[in-house]
């Protein structure tokens, strides 16, 4: 072959590469793309089983005890009314028994939740699951990996105002994801969500875009993905399989994880790059909470600053002697325009942080510092007046 030959098929080859670069189509790539991530992040996400735990019904009161992580129980079963049946003739003994799932919503009923899906965080063992998976106090936690190997997992720490909890597994090498930091997701960047209930050998995948950042008070990321919780505890991911955080049910009143906006369109990531040093004291058993000063303002007062309505007698603002009337100007040094940025400065710090308050008293101005408490008891429950407490999102309009 002489040397000009050879040089234009050098340049057919060229061109017809040209050609077919040109005309791949776009979604075959994002598929591709897509399938990358999911394989990258899949021996990083395991499935998670509750076994136990006491299941109320709404006239029982809340499933989640105030926020607050219940005392773990030893496997006691709650003690039984003799069966009123006793007595009666077996058909009918048979027809009351034989209505199906009527005994998952009587009182004290210990019961098996069911599957749903954790994330990897440290390669011995430490794995972070949705608050959602413990809701009912279980007395075994069990956890499975990808390759099959099952575990049963010890409750560690929670943060109840991002959703999320701690477990431990007696396990060493596992495969531990890249997590990326929440400041650099850009809104309108694909998201893609894993599940690991339904199928051991592949997740569930579910497609989305990043809808908004620093939601909940800047502790979650909003993606329109399907999320359920079928993948609640299960990562958020970018299109490098890079973790953006993890699937929780989030309130609208961003205080403690809920199944408000189930089945909405809208879900969310709970950040993970950015809390480090949460997840250490997670580590520990701590159960974190979203702070509380305990004052309402007065929507009335245009700014700048906040002016205080009302002072709860038994809050922290009531220690540090803050009052009707006063108008808080400043925390941390930072500027206070109205009513609405104290309260997101305030719900952004957690329970035992500390905040620095300039305040106006009379034309004068006030520095006063208080340390935040765990929102109250009292206040969670009047949340959730004139609700169904905890029906599952499957239960709606039984």
């Amino acid at each position: 072959m002489t040397r000009p030959t050879c040089s234009v098929l050098v340049l057919a080859l060229a061109l017809a590469t040209a050609v077919a670069a040109q005309d791949q189509d776009p979604l075959l790539e994002l598929q591709h793309l897509i399938q990358r991530a999911a394989e990258r992040v899949a021996p990083c996400t395991v499935r998670v089983e509750t076994f136990g735990g006491v299941r109320r019904a709404a006239a029982a009161g809340p499933a989640i005890a105030d926020g607050a992580r219940p005392e773990p129980r030893r496997g006691r079963r709650p003690a039984q009314k003799p069966d009123e049946d006793e007595h009666k003739p077996p058909d009918e003994k048979e027809g009351r028994r034989g209505r199906g799932l009527e005994g998952l919503v009587t009182p004290g009923f210990l019961q098996t939740q069911g599957a749903t899906t954790g994330l990897i965080l440290a390669a011995d063992g430490w794995i972070a699951v949705s608050r959602f998976a413990l809701a009912y106090d279980p007395t075994t936690i069990l956890v499975t990996l990808a390759d099959g190997r099952s575990f049963e997992a010890e409750r560690k720490g929670e943060d109840t105002s991002r959703g999320i909890a701690l477990v431990k597994i007696a396990a060493e090498g596992l495969p531990v994801p890249e997590i990326v930091d929440p400041e650099t997701v850009r809104v309108g960047q694909w998201a893609i969500v894993l599940g690991r209930t339904f199928g051991q050998q592949q997740p569930s995948v579910h497609l989305g875009i990043v809808s908004a950042t620093r939601r909940i008070f800047g502790r979650a990321v909003q993606v329109d993905a399907n999320c359920s919780p079928a993948n609640y505890g299960g990562p958020v991911l970018d299109l490098d399989g890079r973790v953006i955080g993890l699937c929780t049910p989030l309130s609208p009143a961003g205080r403690d994880a809920g199944v408000d906006w189930y089945d909405s369109g809208i879900g969310f990531a709970a950040t993970l790059g950015d809390i480090g040093a949460l997840l250490a004291r997670m580590r520990e058993g701590e159960v974190l909470h979203r702070g509380w000063l305990g004052v309402t303002t007065d929507p009335a007062f245009t700014g700048p600053g906040a002016r205080i309505a009302n002072v709860d007698p038994t809050s922290p603002a009531a220690g540090i002697g803050l009052k009707a009337k006063d108008v808080v100007v400043e925390v941390d040094g930072r500027p206070v325009r109205h009513h609405f940025e104290l309260q997101m400065l305030i719900a952004s710090r957690l329970a035992g942080e500390k905040a620095a308050l300039a305040v106006e008293r009379g034309g004068e101005r006030v520095a006063l510092e208080v340390v935040l408490a765990p929102l109250p008891a009292a206040e969670r429950a009047a949340e959730k007046k004139g609700r169904v407490d905890d029906p599952m999102p499957w239960e709606e309009g039984r």
